[in-house]
């Protein structure tokens, strides 16, 4: 029994840098050069990597089994679609799918007002840049309010354009 490697579609994202999805079509790899040389890595219709596009693997016996199980549920009250529906839609919220493939969700870092108030005068206080300012005093800002650094920068990244557009405003609205 022989073990069949092939490689579909390709998954390359080309739109990664962008935080997008964008595949470019191709749906089979076909090898640039020879079989054993470098060139044969690479896809001769899109240009990428081999490892860019799906690997299947087949053997004869897992073909034989696949079928066997498909001509079982074939004749059964369950099907095959409703086997794998219950799988992917478990509940467990902890994960996600991004691709085909589960993922652990990001965490997402919920404030208070009472924090959102208190980095909102930090903030505007320092000019809405962190680097400038003494590394001592960030961090005991920090400590105090129950965050990490960079989640302090973060926020203050995020919420620049927000909050410093309305205070903008408001001294336009003043004079």
């Amino acid at each position: 029994m022989g073990t069949i490697i092939r490689y579909k579609e390709c998954l390359k994202n080309h739109a990664a840098s962008l935080g997008g999805n964008a595949t470019d079509g191709c749906g089979e790899f076909m090898p640039c050069g020879q079989q054993g040389t470098i060139e044969a890595l690479i896809c001769s219709a899109c240009n990428c990597h081999r490892n860019f596009h799906r690997k299947e693997i087949q053997s004869e016996a897992h073909h034989h089994q696949h079928q066997v199980v498909k001509h079982i549920f074939a004749h059964s009250s369950i099907s095959l679609s409703d086997q794998s529906y219950d799988h992917d839609h478990n509940d467990n919220k902890d994960y996600c799918e991004k691709g085909g493939v589960r993922m652990k969700k990001r965490f997402r870092t919920k404030f208070t007002q009472e924090q959102k108030a208190k980095m909102l005068d930090f903030a505007e206080k320092a000019g809405w840049k962190i680097q400038k300012l003494d590394e001592s005093m960030v961090n005991k800002f920090c400590q105090d309010l129950g965050i990490k650094r960079r989640v302090l920068k973060v926020w203050m990244h995020n919420n620049k354009n927000t909050f410093a557009a309305k205070n903008k405003k408001n001294l336009s609205t003043t004079t």
